[in-house]
C-alpha cells in the first residue's frame, strides 16, 4: 500500500481562474514519483477559515498534506495563521527565520529599508519547523497534524510559498526528506513513451488492451505541444514488458524525446541537418518552441516572422502573382515562403506557417483555423493543410508543433518533396 497525500493550493487568484495552478500538477507528480497515492488537489482562496477546513479535511485520510501559497508579507497571506489554528497554537516569530529574511534583504537589496510586514514572514506555529528558502524570503513549514477522531493517526503538513520556482526548490529539498519519515516507501517504477503522428482516437484502435488500469497501469496523455504521451507505472518486469509491446505497436510514430520539438532539435543534431522558420500566422511560435530547448543553437539557423505581404515578398521572395492570385492563406504562399526561406538561409530545412489566427479574418474558403505549411529542402518541397479549433493563442500554439510535425516527417521520410 502507498501512503496518501493530498495537495492544496492557496490564493484567491486560482479560485478566480485568473493564474494557471502549475503548483499542483507539480507537487502531484512529485509525491507520485516518490511512491504516493494522491487522492486529490484542490484549489482554496486566501480567506484563514477556508484554508483551515480544508486542511482539516484533508488530514481526515491522507498521511501527507502539501499545501502551496499564502506565505506572502501582506495581510491575505494567511497559511500560517490557518495551520496554527488547525494545531491549535500560537503564532511565534521565529528568530533565525527573521535573521535569514534580513540577510537575503542585505545581499539583494543593501539600501532598501525592509518592510515591516515582512516581518510577519518569520511567524511560525509553536512547535513546525521552518523550511529554509534559497530562492525567497518566506521560509516554509512542516508540523504534524493530529486529526479529530482518529487519536492514533497523524498527518505530515508541509507548507511551501506560491511562487513557483520557490516552490520547487523547496519541495524539491523536503522530498529528500520522506524515505526517512515514511519508512518502507516504495518509489513506483515509471517508463513514457513519446509518439506524436496520430490523435488519440487512432491510438487507443492500435494499443487495443495494452492500455490498462493494473498490472500495469497505462495511461495515455495528449499534450497540446503536439505529441501523445503514454505513462506505464508497476512493477519493473511487467512495466519493461509493456513498453516494449507498446513500442513495438508505434513503429514509425515514435519520438526520442518529450515532445516535437526536443525530438527534432535532437535528430537533426545528430544528423548535423539545420533548420530554418518562415512563420506568419503563428508570429515565431516556432521559433519558440525550438530555442527553449537546450542545444537549439547547433540546428537553428534563424528564424523571421514575415507578417506582411510585402516582407514576404522581399525577404522570402515569394512572388507577388502568388499572394494575388492564390491569397496569403494558400498552398502556393506556404510553398514559396518555405522555398524561399531555405534558399536564402542555407538551411538544410525551412518550414513555413500561414492562415487564419482568428478571431476574425475568416472567409468561406478559408475559415478562423485554416493553416497551410510547408517544408522545404534543396531538393524539393511539400505542403500540409491544417484545421486548428479553439481561439486564437491555441491556433497559433497548435499551428507551430503542426510545422515541426511536417519538418519531422520531412526528416524522416515520410512526406514526398516534389
Amino acid at each position: 500500500m502507498h501512503p496518501t497525500v493530498r495537495i492544496l493550493s492557496i490564493g484567491d487568484e486560482l479560485v478566480l481562474g485568473r493564474v494557471t495552478d502549475t503548483n499542483a500538477s507539480f507537487l502531484c507528480r512529485l509525491a507520485t514519483d516518490h511512491g504516493f497515492r494522491v487522492l486529490g488537489a484542490q484549489q482554496v482562496g486566501d480567506g484563514e477559515a477556508g484554508i483551515t477546513a480544508a486542511l482539516l479535511a484533508a488530514a481526515q485520510d491522507a498521511e501527507l498534506v502539501l499545501i502551496s501559497g499564502g506565505l506572502g508579507p501582506t495581510d491575505d497571506d494567511r497559511t500560517r495563521h490557518a495551520l496554527a489554528a488547525a494545531l491549535g497554537v500560537p503564532l511565534a516569530e521565529h528568530a533565525p527565520s527573521w535573521t535569514a529574511i534580513e540577510a537575503r534583504y542585505r545581499r539583494l537589496a543593501p539600501t532598501r529599508v525592509i518592510p515591516p510586514n515582512n516581518r510577519r514572514q518569520a511567524l511560525l506555529p509553536r512547535g513546525a519547523r521552518p523550511l529554509a528558502n534559497d530562492r525567497g524570503t518566506a521560509p516554509g513549514m512542516v508540523a504534524t497534524l493530529r486529526p479529530q477522531n482518529t487519536p492514533r493517526k497523524r498527518t505530515l503538513v508541509a507548507v511551501f510559498p506560491g511562487v513557483p520556482h520557490e516552490m520547487k526548490a523547496m519541495a524539491e529539498r523536503f522530498s529528500a526528506t520522506l524515505p526517512r519519515r515514511f519508512p518502507g516507501l516504495t518509489v513506483p517504477h515509471i517508463s513514457e513513451v513519446w509518439f506524436a503522428g496520430i490523435g488519440e482516437s487512432a491510438a487507443q484502435e492500435r494499443l487495443g488492451d495494452l492500455l490498462s488500469e493494473s498490472a500495469p497501469q497505462v495511461g495515455i496523455t495528449v499534450s497540446e505541444l503536439g505529441h501523445l504521451t503514454l505513462r506505464v507505472v508497476g512493477e519493473p518486469r511487467e512495466v519493461a514488458a509493456r513498453t516494449r509491446a507498446l513500442r513495438a505497436c508505434l513503429k514509425g510514430l515514435l519520438l526520442p524525446a518529450a515532445g516535437l520539438a526536443p525530438s527534432l532539435v535532437a535528430a537533426l543534431s545528430k544528423r548535423r541537418a539545420t533548420i530554418t522558420a518562415a512563420e506568419s500566422c503563428t508570429g515565431g511560435h516556432v521559433a519558440a518552441l525550438l530555442t527553449a530547448v537546450p542545444g537549439a543553437s547547433t540546428v537553428l539557423r534563424e528564424s523571421l516572422v514575415a507578417y506582411h505581404p510585402s516582407v514576404k515578398h522581399a525577404r522570402l521572395d515569394v512572388p507577388l502573382r502568388v499572394m494575388s492570385k492564390d491569397g496569403i492563406v494558400s498552398e502556393a504562399c506556404a510553398r514559396a515562403m518555405a522555398v524561399g526561406a531555405q534558399a536564402r538561409s542555407g538551411a538544410t530545412f525551412a518550414i513555413a506557417t500561414t492562415g487564419v489566427a482568428g478571431p476574425t479574418g475568416g472567409s468561406v474558403e478559408n475559415p478562423v483555423g485554416t493553416v497551410w505549411l510547408a517544408v522545404a529542402t534543396a531538393a524539393g518541397s511539400a505542403t500540409r493543410k491544417v484545421f486548428i479549433q479553439g481561439i486564437r493563442e491555441r491556433i497559433q500554439a497548435r499551428a507551430a508543433t503542426s510545422a515541426l510535425q511536417l519538418a519531422w516527417d520531412a526528416l524522416h521520410g515520410l512526406v514526398t518533396l516534389d
